[in-house]
C-alpha cells in the first residue's frame, strides 16, 4: 500500500496541476509541467531512497474498541522491488471451539472475510487513482484545487461513488506527500461507511514515508491501524 500511495503522487500532480490551468495559460501550464517534472524526479530518489532501510511496522485490528490481534514485523524491500516482512510476535492463540458455538464462530468469521475483501477491493479503486477517473472529474468540475501554507491541497468529489471524497496534501517545498484520505462506501452512504487516511513524515535525511495509515470500516466497527517506526539504514 505504501509505495502504491507514494507512487500516486506523481500521477495525481500531473495531471490535475496541468488539467486545473485555464486554457491558453501556456506560460502556466509550462511552469506547471516544470513543477510536475521535479515532483516525479524528487518522488523516485525518496523511492530509491526507501529501499535503503529497514523498519517496524506494527497492525493492531479493533473491533467494537477493542484490540483483537496485534502484529509486529521487521521490514525492507528486496530485490524484486516488494517489501519482504518478518514477524517478530508470535501469532495470536485460537481458542478451541466445537459443535454449534464452532459452526457460528466460522460462520461469522466467513462473513466477515468477505466484507473486509469487498472493503480492500473498494479502497483499490482509489489508491492508485485511474487517469480516467481523474479526467472526468476534472471534466465535471468536481476537481479542486487550493492553495495551503506550505503546499497544497486537491480534492475530488464523485470519485467512484456519488458523495465519495479522496484529498491529496502535497508540501510542494519538499517536493512530498504530507496525507492521503478516501471516505467511501461499500453499498449505503450512511450505513457502509469506509475510510481511510494515511499521513506521511520526514526521515532526518529527507526521506518520506508512510508513518501511518488508519482503516476505518464503521459498518462493521472494524479499525486496522498501521503504524511504521525505528527507521535504520542498511550496512552498505
Amino acid at each position: 500500500m505504501k509505495r502504491m500511495i507514494i507512487t500516486c503522487l506523481c500521477l495525481v500532480s500531473a495531471m490535475c496541476l496541468v488539467l486545473l490551468q485555464p486554457a491558453g495559460a501556456q506560460d502556466q501550464k509550462q511552469a506547471v509541467q516544470e513543477k510536475v517534472a521535479a515532483f516525479k524526479q524528487a518522488t523516485a530518489e525518496n523511492q530509491k531512497s526507501l529501499h535503503q532501510y529497514t523498519w517496524i511496522e506494527d497492525t493492531q485490528l479493533s473491533l467494537k474498541g477493542e484490540v483483537k490481534s496485534t502484529k509486529i514485523e521487521s521490514c525492507r524491500y528486496g530485490p524484486d522491488g516488494k517489501v519482504q516482512k518478518t514477524p517478530l510476535s508470535a501469532p495470536p492463540e485460537k481458542k478451541e471451539m466445537r459443535g454449534l458455538k464452532k459452526k457460528i464462530a466460522e460462520k461469522k468469521t466467513g462473513e466477515m472475510k468477505d466484507y473486509m475483501e469487498r472493503v480492500v477491493s473498494l479502497i483499490q479503486r482509489y489508491v492508485p487513482p485511474q487517469p480516467e477517473l481523474i479526467k472526468a472529474d476534472v471534466a465535471g468540475g468536481n476537481a479542486s484545487f487550493s492553495p495551503q501554507p506550505g503546499g497544497m491541497l486537491l480534492q475530488f468529489k464523485n470519485f467512484v461513488k456519488s458523495g465519495d471524497l479522496v484529498s491529496f496534501t502535497l508540501d510542494t517545498a519538499a517536493k512530498a506527500i504530507r496525507q492521503v484520505k478516501v471516505d467511501t462506501y461499500l453499498d449505503d452512504a450512511d450505513k457502509d461507511k469506509v475510510a481511510l487516511a494515511v499521513d506521511f513524515q520526514t526521515l532526518p535525511d529527507g526521506t518520506n514515508y508512510a508513518a501511518s495509515k488508519k482503516l476505518d470500516v464503521a459498518a462493521k466497527k472494524i479499525v486496522v491501524a498501521i503504524t511504521t517506526k525505528n527507521f535504520q539504514k542498511l550496512a552498505q
